[in-house]
């Protein structure tokens, strides 16, 4: 018989999710602490079969961003992201029944998941099926970007290297022969001209980034175990580029990343980059997910020439199960995917519109 409970010890969360190939960052116990930190809530949920786990799913309680002033209560909606993560149908049934009786309890729109199952798998007809018989309907518009892209690191560094394109491997050449240094981040200062550059970086690319306290969260609760690391690409003593990665069992997550638009002939984050896959391979890490692409790989997409980048490293795109929605309240869930659908309508046409006008 399995059994839901409520778990608070951080160990026996992570080693489940480390034992399963489905097991994601996004579920982690720090990452958990990180939404609690910030301000948010949370419920972490684990199904028991004998006494040992068979299943765990994070939720998120997200207020609906849509006003409400009609409506009895404050309303919300609860997020599982890459997740949940189960080793049978059952085991995600017993799970569920708890989700249900929680989003009673908070008033829930919708229960929205976005499990961490990709195209490859051999088993995601089936889940596509489990999730329709449960009730769950299909959401194109999905919270994180369903394709990425993944390099596995599995060979030697030589042979990673010579697969990277002709030019990439150029440019790091020529990197090195300028001069170019990478460290790790020490103090404060660096933390704090890494944000001051990722924030002038998403000002000039038009991307959104979380707040200062939420970078150093990260860095701070991912560092205490040595899976985490700040890097900076200096220039004379300049900082030209900077990422941060963290590891979560055989996987290197490529989180953030910025650059300085100085000189724009010198290419400034390539040997970053090759630094980035040596650190992974240190871990022992087995993939390197450098994260989102385009989920349709055509030119004028959003992040096209990002994926351009990430994919002269290299690799292969996954492209994970598509949103699945449990809807409670259709009219209010009809209202706010209408708002969300004419948002991203108007910033597709905007950016496809500016990307020929380049051309």
């Amino acid at each position: 018989m399995i059994k839901v409970a409520v778990i608070i010890e951080p160990e026996a969360w992570n080693s489940f999710l480390l034992s399963q190939p489905e097991g994601h960052l996004l579920q982690s116990y720090q990452w958990g602490q990180l939404i609690e930190r910030q301000g948010g809530r949370i419920y972490r949920l684990v199904a028991l079969e004998n006494g040992h786990l068979v299943g765990a799913m994070m939720l998120s309680v997200v207020a609906l961003p849509l006003p409400s002033p009609f409506l009895q209560h404050n309303v919300c909606w609860l997020y599982c992201s890459r997740g949940p993560t189960v080793t049978s149908p059952h085991a995600l049934t017993v799970l569920l029944e708890q989700a249900h009786a929680l989003a009673r309890k908070e008033h829930a729109v919708v229960l929205r998941l976005e499990p961490n199952i990709t195209e490859d798998d051999p088993g995601r007809d089936d889940w596509m099926a489990i999730y329709r018989t449960l009730g769950f309907k299909t959401n194109p518009l999905a919270i994180h970007g369903r394709r990425s892209w993944t390099l596995d690191l599995r060979p030697d560094l030589d042979f990673l290297f010579a697969n990277f394109r002709k030019t990439w491997r150029y440019d790091i050449r020529i990197a090195e022969r300028k001069g170019v240094t990478i460290r790790e981040a020490e103090n404060e200062a660096d933390f704090d001209a890494y944000y001051d550059l990722l924030q002038c970086t998403s000002q000039r690319d038009g991307f959104f980034i979380h707040s200062k306290q939420h970078h150093k969260e990260i860095l701070r609760l991912f560092s205490q175990t040595g899976d985490a690391v700040l890097y900076l690409a200096e220039l004379e003593g300049e900082l030209i580029a900077a990422k941060m990665l963290i590891r979560f069992g055989e996987w290197c997550y490529d989180m953030f990343g910025a650059s300085t638009d100085r000189d724009p002939s010198l290419p400034k984050t390539h040997l970053l980059q090759f630094r980035c896959l040596q650190w992974a391979k240190e871990q022992g890490c087995l993939y390197f997910d450098f994260r989102t692409i385009p989920e349709v790989l055509k030119p004028g997409e959003e992040m096209w020439g990002v994926y351009q980048f990430k994919k002269g490293f290299g690799g292969f795109s996954r492209l994970h199960l598509q949103t699945q929605d449990y809807v409670y309240h259709p009219f209010i869930y009809t209202l706010w995917r209408w708002s969300v659908q004419a948002r991203r309508y108007l910033r597709r046409a905007k950016r496809k519109r500016a990307f020929w006008k380049e051309r």
